[in-house]
């Protein structure tokens, strides 16, 4: 990992160089395993104008602490004209930054020298596919560790043709919008190494029935949101000794803060209480069987960043209602069940789960008390399919300020890879 710089080395942002307020938007990257090994980083607005995206991101960075801010998964961003006359930049973690080169950007010796200036502090770039077979562009491959191609941009034939000499310059190639397993397979074939956005697994169209872990997982929370009693849950999680070892790792996290380690499932169960019990089978459900080491789920990770975010943002705006709290934290960790159980709706897994109304409402079409906290959960934590929208409308209904939401969808991020590691 590179240098990095804290707030105070640096200095704060002056008044007149702030970005106007944003969220930060965090997208799954994949790898061939559908496993998580990145995010793409974006700034959400909050007002109208044109801004500068990594300006924005540097900002973030600076108050939050970068190292914070970027976690142990490297995040890819724009490398806009703000981020590049910023000193900052140069002090990002080189081994979690990939500066993405923007479309449109005017291409000047002085710019060129400041992406080699960058890159000879030991950042490198990545640059769409389309872009990068313009003359214009070819100054910065040089800079570039990775080409991204866009399925929607570049044609079958485009892809074929071009992937090959990037991948002999050294360079990693990645493909964003994976609309297909066929096109997935493909891809690897070619020598891809990272993805965006979601597809299914052989097996796993439309319909296909889900596996008998996947319904012994859909038993345990159907078993636990309802009234059954705990030795029929127990019974339940000892048909899979992976759960238990899943479960105690998992509760054994500085994150939950227990003064001594759990060793038992019966233990485990004493400690937790029902209600805790509840939100660590909500998190159970999206662990995966069969997975390579070091696999780790977006759709968990995902999951926990929502139910997270989704209870703090309810403490905040109404404090006394910790029932509410509560319901927003399940609501968060079943918003993503729909993609771990390919083929059955959202309407179709409820109606197997007994959930309160307006857990149902947020889950079913982001309606309800729930909804518009949600459908804002969706916007920073995504998942492929989810609806994109304007956020500042959002935020205004909800009367929560920019900095008081980004500090919860930091905490959120913190957790959500706290918890998810235990459960590799």
């Amino acid at each position: 990992m590179g240098p990095t710089a804290t707030l105070a080395e640096t200095g704060a942002p002056s008044q007149e160089s702030a970005p106007p307020p944003c969220v930060m938007r965090r997208e799954p990257l994949l790898d061939k395993n559908r496993g998580l090994v990145g995010y793409l980083l974006q700034p959400l607005w909050l007002e109208d104008g044109r801004h500068d995206p990594g300006e924005a991101i540097i900002a973030h960075c600076r108050t939050h602490d970068v190292n914070r801010v970027l976690g142990f998964l490297p995040h890819q961003f724009a490398a806009s004209p703000g981020l590049l006359r910023q000193s900052f930049t140069h002090m990002l973690p080189h081994n979690q930054t990939l500066l993405e080169i923007p479309e449109g950007l005017e291409i000047t010796p002085e710019q060129v020298q400041a992406f080699a200036g960058i890159s000879r502090s030991g950042l490198r770039f990545t640059l769409r596919a389309d872009l990068a077979a313009s003359p214009a562009y070819e100054p910065l491959l040089p800079f570039c560790r990775a080409i991204w191609f866009d399925p929607e941009r570049s044609s079958k034939a485009e892809i074929f043709r071009q992937s090959l000499p990037h991948k002999q310059a050294g360079r990693q190639l990645h493909l964003g919008q994976v609309r297909s397993h066929e096109e997935f397979e493909t891809s690897l074939l070619l020598g891809f190494t990272r993805f965006q956005g979601a597809w299914p697994a052989p097996g796993q169209a439309a319909g296909t029935a889900i596996s008998a872990r996947q319904k012994l997982l859909l038993k345990l929370v159907t078993l636990i949101m309802g009234d059954s009693e705990i030795p029929e849950i127990q019974a339940c999680l000892e048909q899979d000794p992976e759960l238990v070892r899943t479960l105690l790792n998992m509760v054994n996290t500085p994150a939950f803060g227990l003064p001594k380690e759990v060793e038992s499932l019966n233990q485990a169960i004493m400690l937790l209480g029902r209600r805790q019990l509840q939100r660590w089978i909500q998190m159970l459900m999206y662990t995966e069987a069969g997975q390579p080491k070091g696999y780790l789920s977006p759709i968990l990770v995902q999951a926990c960043a929502r139910a997270h975010f989704l209870e703090h943002l309810s403490l905040l705006r109404h404090p006394e209602q910790h029932v509410r709290a509560e319901a927003a934290f399940t609501t968060g960790m079943l918003s993503t069940m729909d993609h771990l159980f390919v083929g059955l709706s959202m309407s179709v897994l409820l109606g197997q789960i007994t959930v309160d109304a307006p857990i149902r409402q947020a889950l079913i079409d982001r309606s309800g008390p729930l909804g518009p906290d949600l459908r804002l959960a969706a916007l920073v934590f995504p998942m492929a399919g989810d609806a994109a929208e304007d956020p500042a409308p959002l935020t205004q209904a909800l009367g929560v300020d920019a900095g008081a939401l980004a500090g919860l969808i930091q905490q959120a991020f913190e957790w959500s890879h706290a918890i998810t590691q235990a459960a590799q």
